[in-house]
């Protein structure tokens, strides 16, 4: 799986000691020093294992302490400082943290943020290629704060609900234009016993169903660990975990997580950072023929411009049920 160009100012000379390193958001500098990896996305989780590299999914599974630790800056703010807080609470006194990334990404304010956080200026150790890494040494036991990720409320008619939302995950402190959408289509449907949701993030889509159909069962897959941490903890909240069964997962790399499903629930991703990326949703549509029954319903919903009646085409007859507020809902049903 590609990585960040930023990346590879770690690989630079006195960047890294060569002793151990707790990795946040990529394994590029495990692969060289050891220590272990937090790799939230299990493309990434699995091609680590694949190559030898101990990683976890989640920043709380890392055990430990290590004289080390790098964060890669991610796209979300929150999700950055989630992982330096995470690595600066596994720092020894003593050990160096460095965050590493590009400036379209906003290096600059996020080592600007840590400073003041830290109450230290940071040192940069590479600066090419418009990315930069910048250390800072731990001199005491002091930890940074876990960011918080605020609930989320779901409307669903009379079955509105709250969940608990996930630092890092999309559209995690509220939900989206194009899952409210669904949600309310899902009120004149008709009722299904088994339900797969697939791209589930917080788990509203799978949850929602279970709240409307008593006798219904639903797995939900995502490929973010954070996601599925959150999706279970919601389902236990609700009372439906005997119901309801998770699974991280990437469609790209595995074939649908359930099979012979009634209804297949599916708000895909459509980006990759700041670039349009068709492939997710394309894999989760190709695994449809598998995941539905004959007969079965698959409900997606995208921004009208996007062109999935192709693709889902290929699978079974599709129709546009829905067109409204720059979003649509197409109906694919297996033949």
């Amino acid at each position: 799986m590609a990585t960040q160009p930023s990346s590879g100012l770690l690989l630079d000379a006195g960047v890294l000691s060569d002793e151990p390193v707790l990795e946040l958001y990529d394994s590029v500098a495990v692969r060289k020093h050891g220590g272990l990896s937090v790799l939230p996305r299990r493309d990434r989780w699995l091609e680590a294992m694949g190559a030898g590299v101990e990683a976890v999914g989640l920043p709380e599974r890392a055990g430990g302490t290590f004289p080390q630790a790098v964060v890669h800056l991610q796209k979300g703010r929150a999700a950055t400082e989630q992982g330096l807080a995470a690595a600066w609470n596994h720092l020894e006194v003593g050990g160096r943290l460095v965050l590493v990334g590009g400036n379209d990404l906003g290096i600059k304010s996020a080592v600007k943020r840590l400073g003041l956080d830290l109450e230290q200026e940071g040192v940069v150790a590479a600066n090419r290629a418009r990315a930069r890494a910048v250390a800072f040494k731990k001199t005491s036991r002091g930890e940074l704060t876990q960011p918080e990720a605020p609930a989320v409320e779901v409307e669903n008619g009379t079955r509105s609900f709250t969940l608990r939302g996930a630092v890092g995950v999309f559209s995690a402190g509220r939900v989206d234009r194009g899952t409210q959408l669904l949600l309310k289509y899902l009120e004149n449907s008709p009722p299904a016993g088994r339900i797969l949701d697939m791209g589930c993030g917080l788990g509203i889509l799978g949850l929602a169903a279970l709240k409307r159909w008593p006798s219904a069962e639903a797995t939900l897959a995502d490929v973010d660990r954070r996601a599925i941490e959150a999706a279970q903890l919601n389902a236990h909240d609700l009372g439906v975990t005997d119901r309801c069964r998770t699974v991280w997962w990437d469609a790209r790399l595995e074939g649908p997580p359930s099979t012979g499903c009634d209804l297949v629930l599916i708000n895909p991703p459509f980006h990759t950072t700041k670039a349009v990326d068709l492939d997710p949703a394309r894999a989760m549509f190709s695994g449809l023929d598998r995941a539905l029954k004959t007969g079965g319903t698959a409900l997606i919903v995208a921004n009208r411009t996007l062109p999935y009646e192709a693709d889902l085409g290929r699978v079974g007859r599709v129709r546009q049920v829905l067109q409204t507020e720059g979003f649509k809902i197409l109906e694919m049903q297996r033949g």
